[in-house]
């Protein structure tokens, strides 16, 4: 999937009645899971999972082994069997995950207008749904998810992939190559109206279905993105044909707008658990199918993760400080900082981590439509950006917890270094702005051209952000310049972004694995609205950088076109960045087990909903610890750095963290 948008006060009481499941907590109490602690060791060792459990056990029996039924060997075939564990074996089992989301996104769908949000991509894309292969979230290798095999030509531009006979849907049809070729009829359906997913899958031929069990594909064009985009979760996932069948992408789009088509993954969101604009539940299915392959070993645990919608972060710290959810993401510095030093973090009831990981940065900026005057001329961009005093907003409101962004693809070997830093420079600003043509004032000190006052609106959705936004304002005032603050629900912004109808938006993508720089700034997606290219980037040079990147399979020269990329764009001045944040700052009731890299190494804060698991032995202690405020818990480290660690740890070895495809025969 392209690069994902962060875009997600109702009572606690409706949220319970309305989401199913457990009872609620009572106020100040986190709950009781009723998960029993395991009998007898735990095996740590990878090779104590099999990674195909009862091969071929649920096999058509009139399907050869030559065609992928029961028998087949795969003797010409790629796989890997020796990838390690993604999960803790360790993990239990039961009980309920509550997190606090800001908003309800406008749709569930995973394709089509208003999906690309981040609750779509890393919960439902990832917990309700399969790709053919997994991207392994530590060593970034394929392996084997609905597929057990693949193969790659020799001239890199065809693929077949043998699916595994025990796969099977929610609803217990078995999965089958022709559901490969109905996900990619439907996304190639105009009527599902998802511009960058066609962009992305316009590349391939109609895949075939050679039997019921392998499915082959052909590239049209030579990239090496193309196995990655069609084979994983970062490029799809694939849906039951005996459901799509029966419907076209207009269908698709306004019917299952809130419902959601049979899954092959662990979890399935069910329409009595979906209440729009309030919250969700994911269920945990008993008949998972691959519940014992090693990829899912101590991986999607809870019986229940729940999502309530608390649209003021206020309140919903409050909500957990009381106990009437369980996790918490923090973006606010000055709560991490100061508003969290309270009784149940000092006594260990509640932990905070700061956690460094590898999850790409993406961008954070107030976005410019360049289509609209005055954002189409660069010198007013830049004055924009010279306008924003950083260094100041990063002191005296962030205690300096982020550095400066100054890239599109930060933290990392893609980023530019030459990069233009934008520094805070009013007088800059002001000869910018005069060669631009704001070369007047009226009697209230605002800029004029033609007659007209320098007016600009920006469309936000984060009341909290008013703390440096009306700083920002005062300092573009005492340029002549008149900034109009609008604050819209986050359903509403994201609308109005992916339809173009802003000046200026609060933007904060959220970045792929590997960047996909066509899906986010190719010119041919300027003007086609919801897709990621909000400002109208329009570049020739930066076309072309995109075709020699998508061709270039020497991972060393692909980051050096990213930075050439990421050099032009910076210089075009589209966004004004802000500030990059190399870390997932969060808190949690200590009542849960982690592995000890506490969440994955290329995913953000949610990844604990599938990797963390309730410890029995912890939630009794949190329970005496509520019952008697003489008792204490142990209070662990502030920061983990696992990830960092691991990086080392693997330079020494003399791997590469950013090999795509590493496979084991």
């Amino acid at each position: 999937m392209p690069g994902t948008f962060r875009t997600f006060a109702i009572v606690l009481s409706l949220m319970v009645a309305a989401c199913g499941g457990s009872s609620p907590a009572p106020a100040d109490r986190p709950g009781s899971s009723g998960v029993a602690a395991p009998a007898g060791q735990v095996s740590l060792d990878k090779n104590s999972y099999p990674v195909f459990p009862d091969a071929d056990a649920g096999a058509d029996p009139s399907v050869p082994a030559d065609q992928g039924g029961k028998g087949f060997t795969g003797e010409g075939w790629q796989t890997n069997t020796n990838y390690e564990l993604i999960g803790d074996p360790r993990a239990l089992k039961g009980g309920v995950f509550r997190q606090q989301i800001p908003s309800f996104p406008g749709t569930l769908r995973l394709y089509g207008p208003e999906a690309n949000t981040t609750l779509n991509f890393y919960i439902i894309q990832k917990l309700v749904y399969e790709p053919l292969l997994w991207l392994h979230p530590s060593t970034l290798e394929f392996i084997p998810a609905l597929a057990t095999h693949w193969q790659i030509s020799p001239d890199r531009t065809t693929y077949r992939f043998r699916i595994n006979p025990n796969a099977r849907w929610s609803d217990g049809q078995p999965v089958v190559a022709e559901d490969v070729v109905a996900s990619w009829n439907l996304l190639m359906d105009p009527g599902i109206q998802s511009p960058m997913d066609r962009l992305t899958f316009e590349k391939f031929e109609r895949p075939v279905a050679e039997s019921k069990y392998i499915v082959r594909v052909r590239s049209k064009e030579l990239t090496w993105r193309n196995f990655l985009n069609f084979a994983t979760q970062e490029g799809w996932v694939i849906f039951p044909a005996h459901v799509l069948k029966n419907i076209n992408g207009a269908q698709f789009r306004t019917e299952y707008n809130f419902k959601l088509v049979p899954g092959s993954g662990p979890y399935t969101i069910a329409e009595a658990d979906i209440l729009k604009g309030k919250g969700l539940s994911l269920r945990r299915r008993s008949d998972y199918w691959a519940v014992r392959h090693r990829r899912n070993v101590g991986r999607g645990n809870f019986d229940e993760i729940r999502f309530l919608v608390v649209r003021d972060e206020n309140l919903s710290f409050e909500m957990f400080k009381r106990g009437d959810y369980d996790f918490h993401f923090e973006n606010i510095s000055r709560r991490w900082v100061q508003e969290m030093n309270i009784d149940r973090v000092q006594r260990g009831l509640i932990q905070k981590r700061k956690v460094y990981n590898d999850n790409p940065s993406g961008i954070q900026g107030l976005a410019f439509n360049t289509r609209n005057a005055p954002f189409g001329d660069i010198r007013f961009r830049q004055a924009m950006a010279h306008l924003m005093n950083r260094p100041r907003l990063i002191e005296t409101l962030f205690f300096n917890e982020y550095p400066p962004l100054n890239s599109y693809f930060a933290g990392g070997i893609y980023e530019n270094p030459n990069n233009p830093k934008m520094p805070y420079d009013p007088q800059l600003a002001l000869k910018l702005l005069d060669e631009a043509g704001w070369t007047a004032r009226d009697a209230q000190g605002r800029l004029v051209k033609d007659g007209r006052p320098l007016i600009v609106e920006l469309l936000y959705s984060d009341k909290g952000s008013e703390r440096w936004l009306t700083i920002y304002q005062d300092d573009l005032r005492k340029a002549g310049v008149t900034l109009n603050l609008r604050l819209v629900t986050p359903e509403t912004r994201f609308q109005l972004q992916q339809q173009r109808k802003f000046d200026m938006v609060a933007a904060n993508w959220a970045a792929t694995t590997f960047p996909n720089p066509e899906t986010e700034f190719h010119s041919k997606l300027a003007d086609v609205p919801d897709t990621n290219n909000i400002t109208g980037v329009k570049d020739t040079r930066i076309d072309e950088l995109i075709a020699r990147y998508d061709v270039e399979y020497d991972q060393q020269k692909r980051a050096a076109l990213i930075r050439d990329i990421d050099g032009i764009l910076t210089n075009l001045h589209h966004y004004a960045l802000e500030w990059d944040a190399p870390f997932q700052r969060i808190a949690y009731w200590n009542k849960f087990g982690q592995p000890e890299s506490y969440l994955s190494r290329i995913d953000d804060y949610y990844s604990a909903a599938w990797l963390w698991w309730i410890d029995p032995e912890r939630e009794r202690a949190l329970n005496r610890a509520m019952a008697d405020h003489a008792v204490t818990l142990e209070v662990g480290p502030l920061e983990v750095r696992y990830w960092q660690e691991f990086a080392a740890r693997t330079r020494d070895k003399g791997a590469s963290g950013q090999t795509v495809g590493s496979v084991s025969k």
